[in-house]
């Protein structure tokens, strides 16, 4: 009798055990539902979340956009009264409103400019690299230029200070009008003998004769280092009238942020004035008006890979050794005043 009562309560602690089985699966189940639908309110949520953020990112990117352009637009505006102001002065006092071209027998008083010539062409043979060197160093630029001579129709470009020849030569080479301006005869008699178009003169003479909108591209490859800072903004601000639409103004200089570079290389050259970083070029540029501007840095030394590569050698010092060694800037005429 005793196994019997046993028996049915073992039984009914099974059914009990059952029931309680159910419903604790019922209660998983429904919990296992509140939790996906939180799961899915929550991704909903994160969802919004990342397209109000975005949006809001987008919206601030447009109105810095539109902001950068205005500034662009009202600095060549400022740019353009300052230019006519300086015509007006100078038609005021009497003063020729073009400077006369540069005269040899003037620059070579004495026998000394001939001998000056002919030590910053040797210079350069030794110490810049050679022409195929140098050639393959500006190939980077040609998609600049021939999208520039796109835009703007076909413009010639005018490079000035081409010393050797060599960008004149590779603009050649694809078919692109092409003007080098230098002040250095000896340089100008050997580009003129490889059947480029080189002329003596300097910058200032160069770009006040342009004509407004007339060119696609201004380069100058290691030239305002050795110019007054005034020289360099003049230019600058000469370049924006002279640019078709579209067109570019390209200024590459030794990159002093480089040791090497600013320690001894930028010195090797005498007539060097002084360093030009990417701080006072883009402010340069923004203050005329370009807009947008591009800053590079470019040609690192031949020994950077294997520093790199060195255990234990802190990647950082091996870029301020042996890193780019060449800043490029370049600043854009807007198509279309915004």
């Amino acid at each position: 009798m005793g196994d019997n009562v046993s028996k049915v309560k073992r039984f009914g602690d099974y059914i009990a055990a059952f029931f309680k089985l159910g419903r604790t699966e019922r209660l998983a189940k429904e919990a296992h539902r509140n939790m996906r639908a939180t799961e899915e309110r929550f991704n909903a949520l994160e969802t919004r979340e990342r397209q109000l953020r975005n949006g809001i990112k987008q919206m601030v990117q447009g109105e810095t956009q539109v902001l950068m352009a205005r500034n662009a637009e009202l600095a060549r505006n400022f740019v353009g009264l300052s230019r006519r102001l300086d015509q007006v002065l100078l038609a005021s006092q009497g003063t020729q409103t073009q400077p006369p071209p540069p005269d040899p027998a003037a620059k070579d008083a004495g026998g000394l400019g001939a001998v000056m010539d002919s030590f910053y062409h040797r210079l350069e043979n030794k110490y810049r690299g050679t022409t195929s060197d140098i050639r393959n160093r500006l190939r980077v630029y040609l998609p600049d230029v021939e999208s520039a001579v796109i835009r703007t129709g076909g413009k010639p470009v005018m490079d000035i200070g081409c010393g050797r020849g060599e960008w004149l030569g590779l603009l050649n080479d694809v078919g692109i009008t092409a003007i080098g301006i230098d002040t250095n005869p000896v340089q100008i008699e050997d580009v003129q003998s490889e059947g480029l178009d080189a002329r003596y003169g300097d910058a200032r003479s160069a770009l006040t004769e342009a004509k407004d909108d007339s060119l696609a591209c201004i380069t100058a490859h290691h030239l305002i280092e050795h110019l007054p800072f005034e020289e360099v903004l003049w230019i600058t601000r000469e370049a924006m009238r002279v640019l078709a639409p579209g067109g570019v103004l390209l200024f590459e200089t030794p990159n002093t942020r480089n040791v090497l570079v600013g320690s001894t290389s930028f010195h090797n050259d005498p007539t060097h004035l002084r360093p030009m970083t990417d701080p006072v070029l883009n402010v340069l540029f923004e203050t005329i008006g370009f807009q947008p501007i591009e800053t590079r840095h470019l040609h690192p030394h031949e020994r950077l890979a294997e520093f790199m590569a060195k255990p234990g050698f802190d990647p950082d010092l091996a870029n301020l050794m042996f890193g780019a060694q060449d800043l490029a800037i370049l600043g854009h005429k807007p198509l279309r005043e915004t």
